[in-house]
C-alpha cells in the first residue's frame, strides 16, 4: 500500500525550483489559502507569495545572502483510529507527522544571527509502522526501508542544493 501524504507540488528546472500548496490542501480550506515559492538561482532570490481569502496576496522577496539556514522540524500526530489502540502493539501511536520547512532570515547581509523565520512548506506524511494483525488480515504489507520523511527530505535536499546553506532545527 502506498503511503498517504500531502506534499507541495514541486517543479524543478536547471536554474529555478517552484513549489505550490497542493490542491488537496487548498480544497480543505475552500481555496482560501495558497502559498507559491520560487527559488531562482539566476536572480539569487527566494520569492514567497501567499494568497488569503481569494483576493489578498502578500509577497516577500529574499536575496540568497540574507538566508542563514533551512529550518526542518517534525511533529508527530497521534492516531485517531480506534483499531490502532486495539491492535495490542506496544510503542508509539503516531500514524503520521507534519514536517515544517522554513528559512532563517537575517535583517541585513552583515548580521550574524537570523531575526525572522519564513515558512515555506508544510508536508503531511504517513509514518512507517510494523504490520499488525489487522494489516495481515487485510493483506497489507509495508515497506521496511521507509523511514517516514522521504517527501519532505527530498524537498529539503533540493533547497539545500539550490541555496547552498546548512540545515538546522531552529
Amino acid at each position: 500500500m502506498d503511503t498517504l501524504r500531502v506534499v507541495p507540488t514541486i517543479e524543478v528546472e536547471s536554474d529555478r525550483v517552484r513549489g505550490c500548496t497542493p490542491w488537496v490542501a487548498q480544497l480543505m480550506v475552500l481555496f482560501a489559502y495558497r502559498r507559491h515559492v520560487t527559488v531562482d538561482r539566476r536572480s539569487r532570490q527566494v520569492r514567497v507569495i501567499t494568497r488569503w481569502f481569494w483576493f489578498w496576496e502578500h509577497g516577500r522577496y529574499i536575496p540568497f545572502e540574507r538566508v542563514c539556514r533551512i529550518i526542518y522540524r517534525a511533529q508527530g500526530m497521534p492516531a485517531l483510529s480506534p483499531a490502532r489502540y486495539l491492535s495490542m502493539r506496544g510503542g508509539d501511536l503516531c500514524d503520521s507527522a507534519f514536517f515544517h520547512i522554513s528559512l532563517a532570515i537575517k535583517d541585513n547581509v552583515d548580521d550574524r544571527r537570523p531575526s525572522d523565520e519564513l515558512v515555506l512548506f508544510s508536508v503531511w506524511e504517513q509514518q512507517p509502522r510494523a504490520d499488525d494483525w489487522i494489516d495481515r488480515l487485510a493483506g497489507i504489507r509495508h515497506d521496511p526501508r521507509r523511514i517516514g520523511d522521504e517527501s519532505s527530505g527530498a524537498i529539503v535536499a533540493l533547497l539545500k542544493e539550490y541555496l547552498g546553506v546548512p540545515i538546522g532545527t531552529h
